[in-house]
């Protein structure tokens, strides 16, 4: 469901890149309807909880390449591939972080939640959804306050005098493969020809 999810909501979040939020959104509210269904259904309904997973799954999948995505979109301009280097890392730490502790403080870290039943873990499965609403939020705040302040490239990538900023791996890797030749440099902005 993962690798179907990702094939369908990737490549619409990169040609959308402005509304990366909204299909970040989609995929949470896929994954919350998900827990609900597993959290909330009956015990006698196996399918429909199955099915929960299933959604939970499939909303799951697009959300990291989207979150490393947009943190690259958002970094390159202003601090250059360093930047874009220490942001990826920060998300994917605290993305680990996120796992280890919902997995092994919620799931296993409540005794009333383990208790086999028709309610097993059904607040750790409430946590996650506030979690997930929260996750929403925050997608939309910082589109907010991208709107609001702009992401202006720093004064040291504004001392290059172009208008698109190429970084210097995507450079380097060019030079190497002999493809710098497609890259025109000089006074104006760069550009590929």
């Amino acid at each position: 469901m993962d690798l179907i999810a990702i094939l369908i909501f990737t490549p619409i979040a990169d040609r959308f890149h402005r509304s990366r939020h909204v299909i970040f959104s989609m995929s949470v509210l896929l994954q919350i309807t998900g827990l609900c269904l597993v959290a909330f259904a009956p015990l006698s309904a196996t399918w429909t909880r199955y099915g929960g997973l299933l959604l939970v799954g499939f909303g799951l999948g697009p959300t990291v390449p989207i979150c490393m995505a947009w943190t690259s979109a958002v970094f390159q301009k202003r601090h250059g591939e360093v930047g874009v280097a220490a942001a990826t890392a920060l998300v994917s730490g605290l993305g680990n972080l996120g796992s280890v502790v919902t997995t092994y403080a919620l799931y296993t870290g409540w005794p009333e939640d383990a208790r086999p039943g028709a309610v097993q873990y059904r607040w750790s499965n409430v946590v996650m959804i506030c979690i997930l609403v929260l996750s929403a939020i925050s997608s939309w705040t910082l589109w907010a306050l991208l709107r609001m302040f702009g992401n202006e490239p720093s004064n040291r990538l504004k001392a290059a005098r172009t208008e698109e900023v190429m970084d210097g791996a995507a450079q380097r890797e060019g030079d190497e493969r002999g493809l710098g030749r497609l890259f025109k440099r000089g006074d104006g902005p760069t550009r590929v020809i």
